[in-house]
């Protein structure tokens, strides 16, 4: 008798973030948002490069980019100047919506929509290359 393991084999294939998403929701249990707006824009490209975009109140938008990692539905980054993201992220999809989820026990709870950022906006935004910690970096 021949037993084949072929079908026992589950193989799980990570999910495909690529992109432009627009920050439309985010529940938290441990930050203080205020009364601030925050608009926030992830480009997560193909080659595993992101930017992201952020408003916090008025101003101009801040841009920021680095790597991202996709394993099964957890999504790691890394900035451009080496710093970590705050968290690793679970992410599910439903449609044109995307929800990361922060697996740092912090509560994070975010909920992106395919959006773009218009070019106008993007190209007079302030490019951040190295942390600051007057302006808090949202991944």
């Amino acid at each position: 008798m021949l037993v084949s393991a072929c079908g026992n084999k589950k193989e799980t294939k990570a999910l495909d973030i690529t992109g432009q998403w627009e920050l439309i929701d985010i529940q938290t249990k441990s930050a203080q948002i205020g009364d601030a707006v925050i608009e926030v824009y992830i480009d997560f490209k193909a080659d595993y490069t992101f930017e992201i975009y952020q408003k916090v109140g008025e101003g101009r938008f801040r841009r920021y980019d680095g790597t991202y990692a996709v394993a099964e539905d957890m999504v790691t980054g890394k900035y451009s100047d080496g710093e970590d993201w705050g968290s690793g992220y679970v992410a599910a999809f439903d449609g044109d919506f995307m929800t990361l989820t922060a697996d740092n026990g912090s509560g994070e709870v975010c909920k992106y929509e395919k959006a773009s950022l218009d070019q106008k906006e993007k190209d007079s935004a302030d490019v951040v290359t190295k942390a600051d910690d007057s302006v808090v970096r949202f991944l």
